[in-house]
């Protein structure tokens, strides 16, 4: 029996309800060259009677002797694979039918490329939870405001000034694109910076670093939004995230062309997302009577005593305070920068 052409690469850690609905995702693929590798963080295998329920000799189960954290148990299937290409995936982001042959079909059209890349939904089913994020009930789309099926090609260093500004899409996801496995390998497998945010960020960037990456803009996959997303009883992480994800992404495509523009364009990304998910935040504290007790100032002081975020403080309480007045100020600066 020949190696299958893609892996799918799985951690989870008992949310067998969301492994199973994503798994079912999986089988559903209109192209069936795969094979689905499943590294459970449950020691004792809570997700095994999950996988082996489908009866599919592609589908392997793994049970890690322990909790490894999600992104060494996502290198951990990676060691377990056999794929030449690679989709690295949540248990609860499940993939569309035409995942995989839209892929397949983009890497023939356009061949050498290390990643291929396809756009996002978010999918809500719990009204408090969508007017936390703001976003409705249901399917919100995360495409680019460009035409639908949009196919884009990417030098390395194309594909970085694009993802860091967000020209490309608005919102990425690790698994909605398959990296070769070579690439995978070479840069070191699914970045482990001692904190998961930002994680789909940091595996992209460097994933498409490389040797660059074809996009289409249609979405292959949806990231569920739900009461159990991490992100927000980290908060310990967030001063790691805002200093460990620019050196550890700095070392790894620091040799692209375009280096200086490319590294305050990732500055300026992390450093807009810090404070994005800092009144976010606020906004979840604020709101969930149960979430816990958090020192708001304390906390904001800390953040912005790291140099990267210095900058960034008036923005900060602007969005805090003035909400309104920061949207406006925002919306002036794209106009000015449109018309150049």
């Amino acid at each position: 029996m020949h190696d299958p052409l893609v892996s799918f690469c799985f951690t989870t850690f008992k949310r067998q309800a969301y492994l199973k609905s994503t798994l079912e995702s999986v089988l559903n693929q209109t192209y069936q060259h795969f094979e689905v590798v499943v590294s459970d963080n449950d020691p004792e295998g809570s997700g095994r009677a999950v996988v082996e329920s489908f009866q599919d000799a592609r589908f392997k189960y793994y049970a890690n002797p322990e909790n490894l954290g999600m992104k060494k148990s996502f290198n951990k299937s990676l060691e377990r694979s056999t794929g030449e290409y690679i989709v690295m995936i949540a248990d609860d982001d499940p993939v569309y039918p035409d995942m995989l042959e839209t892929l397949v079909e983009l890497r023939k059209k356009h061949p050498g490329y290390g990643m291929y890349l396809g756009g996002s939904n978010w999918f809500c089913t719990q009204p408090d939870i969508a007017r936390l994020y703001n976003v409705r009930v249901g399917m919100n789309s995360c495409l680019a405001y460009r035409p639908m099926d949009d196919i884009q090609v990417f030098s390395a260093s194309q594909f970085l000034q694009g993802f860091f500004s967000l020209q490309i899409f608005p919102y990425y996801l690790w698994s909605t694109g398959m990296v070769e496995r070579k690439v995978m390998i070479k840069m070191g497998g699914v970045p482990d910076y001692s904190s998961a945010f930002l994680g789909d960020y940091a595996y992209l960037s460097v994933m498409g670093s490389h040797s660059g990456c074809v996009t289409i803009n249609r979405a292959l996959g949806h990231q569920t939004i739900h009461d159990q997303n991490f992100g927000r009883a980290q908060n310990d992480q967030l001063k790691i995230t805002a200093t460990n994800f620019v050196n550890y992404v700095s070392e790894k495509i620091k040799g692209v062309e375009g280096w200086p523009l490319i590294e305050r364009e990732m500055k300026h990304f992390v450093a807009l997302w810090m404070v994005t998910h800092m009144n976010f935040l606020r906004r979840f504290y604020s709101l969930v009577p149960d979430a816990g007790e958090i020192n708001f100032n304390s906390f904001e002081k800390e953040i912005f005593s790291i140099p990267l975020m210095r900058p960034y403080k008036l923005k900060y309480l602007l969005k805090k305070h003035t909400p309104a007045l920061h949207d406006s100020i925002v919306n002036v600066k794209r106009k000015m920068k449109s018309r150049r």
